[in-house]
């Protein structure tokens, strides 16, 4: 999964749309928008967004078990 769908998977189950993420932002939703199209999100723009949604990145060994909820970026 691609990191800006990981992120729209995230505000699904949430229940936050792109207005609502926007305005958390301060942003418009257009921006917000554009963030989850792009092919590759910068780490903290990233983290910006996944704050808002009660979430972090963390970096751990390939062998090691997704835990529940969790999502893999590729």
């Amino acid at each position: 999964m691609k990191t800006g769908d990981a992120i729209r998977e995230i505000m699904k189950q949430k229940e936050v749309g792109v207005n609502q993420m926007a305005h958390r932002l301060g942003k418009s939703p257009r921006l917000v928008s554009e963030r989850l199209g792009q092919e590759n999100i910068s780490i903290s723009k990233l983290l910006e967004m996944l704050r808002l949604l009660d979430y972090k990145v963390v970096i751990m060994p390939r062998e090691a078990r997704l835990p529940d909820g969790g999502i893999e970026v590729e």
